[in-house]
């Protein structure tokens, strides 16, 4: 696995403020996964795995796919679309 560029921060791709929906993806220790979060914008993202760590600890976000965001703690949910789709949109980072 490769570092992390200090130009693309991991913060870039972390998604804040979600709610919870939806039933239960899986079990993460003592806590509940939810298959399902809604941003302030009203976004949905669906479950689809963990975020992957670099050597150094940094969360490595070149291994995301487009559309996908990171909600703590390393949890990956990719957005859907209005019709239940995956959202490949990705900002550009430089």
């Amino acid at each position: 696995m490769t570092a992390v560029s200090p130009r693309l921060p991991f913060e870039y791709y972390l998604l804040d403020r979600v709610a919870f929906e939806g039933g239960v993806a899986c079990r993460l220790g003592g806590k509940l996964v939810p298959e399902r979060v809604r941003d302030s914008d009203g976004h949905c993202y669906r479950f689809v795995g963990f975020a992957l760590r670099d050597r150094t600890g940094r969360l490595d976000v070149r291994v995301l796919t487009p559309g996908e965001w990171i909600v703590a703690p390393d949890l990956v949910y990719v957005r859907e679309t209005y019709d239940g789709a995956e959202d490949t949109a990705r900002p550009q980072s430089g």
